[in-house]
């Protein structure tokens, strides 16, 4: 969804030249990201002047009473030191899952349970009916500021229960349409109640992006107008705006470290310690360890260099650590001075192709909801040439199904169906879908009498699609399918698709392991989902929005009532096995192949970081975060 509405709920090798005479990027990474020195205090050195001075208060009346205690992976670290990381593209995510991933709960480093973050403790009451937090006494805000049980009562009756700011209620809020309720027990104690269980609602709070973020009630106030009479009628837009933590680097907040730029300016963004930040490590120093991060934002070959040349300190995104690009990352280890670090990789597929099952045209529509045209295109695909060609030789042939080491599905039937490249057998299917006219180009006609023609976004973050999609636009072409693909920015395609005005998109096939339990948009539409924009919103209460057919809507039964309502694993897992036969039998989308082996760049002057098979390509256990970056440092 766009990202000021998430916020109310809470290039090729030739483009090296654009580093030419460095230019806008002129710093030395190496230079300006040099590690700290000396003995380690119980505060970072670079804070030492503004004690002295009076500017800050001494680290002890900075700490709530009982900070997080993080024990460091291999030892204590030593506080400075600049972090260079980047991206290519502004795409939001990679920050929420680095630098600002500080919610009330959240996975531990080996993403087997949900434990206290924010909240120094949680409780869960009757089958997670309710859920009582006790939050950290003394802890503040970036600013100084107290953080309590206002700033929550605050979101819950000033953000989510207002229409101008959400016009509706995520789904993680709420059974059925009835949405939570939230109490104030004391001034370092919330309750939040759903009419019934809602057994899922601790790991819908863990990901990068939860259903709400901790919002400070002292700073938003003056922008809300039930608290500022004066403000205009559009106030609802500015107050947006203002609780956008990447764009406004005034608004207060909990992490780490703090914007010092916004998003948007330029191609780069600085992010600094928050001297208020309420984790130590064990001998009580104030974490984090590094002073600053820098994000950088390229295009996919001068990142790539940065990368291979060892100007980069840390990343694992799947936009560039992908095998085509391991051989140029694995053979500058030594000049670069950095290692490639293996992933475990809880996704199910390299590409998620997605027709538009709710297309605004109903020619199309009909086409697209119609399975013997999807079998027949699925059949029309040769992805062991793909994972030779594109993913060089890494990975196997699999549908959008589960993987097949996940512990509620042991069938291999999902991920293997219409995967045969079978181009008789994909006309069979086309023709028994209703499309076994030719015009004299041998172009199958629709039922319009014109060619039939598929345009597909593609993200121009991802290049390892847009290189498969070539080899499918060739053998769809061999069955009388036109197949245009349509390369575009993120932003775009979410545009598109809100305004469900799009034939077929491409999606990364995302939680495919146990994070598929409280996210199954791969299964059925829901949020988050590229396939069905309408019948996602139907499930979700937006508008506009179109009721699915029987086999899903039995989709999304199962899933409130058993998986979503009962904390017993062995009833969850129960009702996902009901709902994956229902996903194979309807085959919603398609995919191409289970990811090869993933993996992080990670410079040997970092430390404390995972090594081999220790943290997961994952955003709903949002790696790195998970693994408490702020007990990495820099020597």
């Amino acid at each position: 969804m766009p990202r000021r509405q998430f916020l109310a709920l809470g290039g090729s090798l030739a483009g090296a030249s654009l580093l030419g005479g460095c230019g806008l990027f002129s710093m030395d990474p190496k230079k300006e990201s040099s590690g700290g020195a000396g003995k380690k205090g119980l505060q970072s050195p670079i804070l030492d002047d503004r004690v002295k001075s009076g500017a800050l208060p001494p680290v002890e009346q900075r700490l709530p009473t009982k900070p997080r205690v993080i024990q460091p992976l291999q030892q204590a670290g030593i506080y400075g030191g600049t972090l260079q990381t980047g991206d290519v593209s502004t795409d939001p995510s990679w920050m929420w899952m680095t630098v600002t991933h500080d919610h009330l709960v959240t996975w531990d480093p080996g993403y087997s349970k949900i434990i206290p973050n924010v909240a120094e403790s949680f409780e869960i009451v009757d089958n997670g009916k309710e859920y009582v937090f006790t939050l950290r006494e003394g802890m503040k805000w970036s600013d100084g500021e107290p953080f309590n049980a206002d700033d929550l009562l605050f979101w819950y009756k000033e953000i989510l229960l207002n229409k101008s700011l959400t016009p509706v209620v995520p789904s993680q809020l709420k059974v059925g349409d009835k949405p939570l309720t939230v109490e104030k027990l004391g001034e370092y104690q919330v309750k939040f109640s759903f009419p019934s269980p809602s057994a899922l609602f601790l790991e819908q709070l863990a990901p990068h992006g939860p259903p709400f973020r901790l919002m400070p009630r002292h700073y938003l106030e003056k922008f809300h107008k039930n608290f500022n009479k004066s403000l205009p009628d559009d106030w609802a837009e500015t107050f947006l705006q203002k609780m956008d933590e990447l764009e406004n680097v005034d608004l207060p907040v909990l992490s780490a470290w703090i914007p010092k730029n916004p998003h948007g300016d330029g191609g780069r963004q600085v992010w600094q310690r928050n001297p208020f930040y309420w984790k130590v490590d064990a001998d009580g120093s104030q974490l984090p360890y590094i002073d600053e991060v820098v994000f950088t934002f390229l295009e996919e070959g001068p990142f790539l260099l940065r990368l291979a040349n060892g100007d980069i300190d840390f990343y694992q995104r799947a936009e560039i650590t992908v095998p085509k690009n391991q051989p140029v990352l694995s053979e500058g280890q030594k000049a670069g001075d950095y290692k490639l670090v293996k992933l475990k990789d809880p996704n199910h597929n390299t590409i998620g192709i997605c027709f538009n099952l709710t297309h605004k045209d109903a020619t199309k529509r009909r086409m697209y909801q119609n399975k013997d045209f999807r079998i027949g295109l699925s059949h029309a695909i040769n992805r062991q040439e793909i994972i030779n060609l594109v993913y060089l030789r890494q990975g196997e042939i699999w549908q959008t199904a589960p993987r097949p080491d996940v512990p509620f599905y042991d069938s291999d039937d999902f991920g293997k169906q219409y995967t045969e490249f079978n181009l008789d057998l994909a006309k069979q299917h086309l023709e028994k879908a209703g499309y076994g006219k030719l015009d004299e180009r041998k172009r199958r006609l629709g039922a319009d009498g014109k060619p039939l023609v598929i345009t597909v976004l593609c993200q121009s973050r991802y290049p390892d699609m847009i290189d498969a999609m070539e080899f499918i636009k060739r053998t769809w072409s061999q069955v009388g399918v036109e197949l245009r693909i349509d390369t575009v920015s993120s932003e775009l395609v979410s545009t598109r698709m809100d305004a469900n005005d799009y034939d077929c998109t491409l999606d990364k096939g995302e939680v495919g392991y146990l994070d598929l339990l409280g996210d199954p948009r791969w299964l059925f539409a829901t949020g988050g989902s590229s396939y069905a924009p309408l019948w996602s919103r139907w499930y979700e209460g937006g508008t506009p929005n179109e009721e699915p057919p029987e086999a899903m809507k039995r989709q999304m039964a199962i899933y409130r009532q058993k998986v979503f309502a009962s904390t017993d694993k062995d009833v969850q897992y129960a009702g996902i096995r009901e709902i994956i036969e229902i996903a194979r039998d309807e085959f919603w989308t398609m995919g191409i192949s289970l990811p090869g082996q993933p993996f992080a760049v990670v410079s040997n002057r970092m430390h404390n970081v995972p090594g081999d098979d220790q943290m997961w390509l994952s955003f709903k256990a949002p790696y790195p975060a998970v693994t408490n970056m702020t007990q990495y440092y820099i020597q």
